[in-house]
């Protein structure tokens, strides 16, 4: 049985390979996303939703899904950050009209 500190320093490392490829394959992470918040993050995800056994027979390819998915979610949520309050009413009322 492997200790925690193994299991966790695998899962950082799947993890860490996981968002590097990403970054490279999508600019805009890689422009508006912290390369480290982003793996703290994702393994934090990963340990409070996951088994260490779940998490290691994951298939990269799904691994690479999920974690995409929260990167988008991460960079949807950061839209606004900077907006005046003139721009923020004009994107709210934009958003009403969809």
């Amino acid at each position: 049985m492997l200790s925690t500190d193994i299991r966790q320093e695998l899962m950082v490392k799947r993890i860490e390979d996981i968002v590097s490829i990403l970054m490279e394959e999508r600019p805009l992470f890689k422009e508006d996303l912290d390369y480290s918040e982003m793996v703290k993050l994702l393994v934090n995800l990963a340990q409070e939703n996951l088994t260490f056994e779940d998490f290691n027979s994951m298939p990269d390819t799904e691994l690479k899904e999920h974690c995409r998915g929260i990167m988008s979610i991460e960079i949807l949520s950061k839209i606004g950050e900077n907006f005046t309050p003139e721009q923020m009413a004009i994107f709210d009322e934009a958003i009403k009209r969809k």
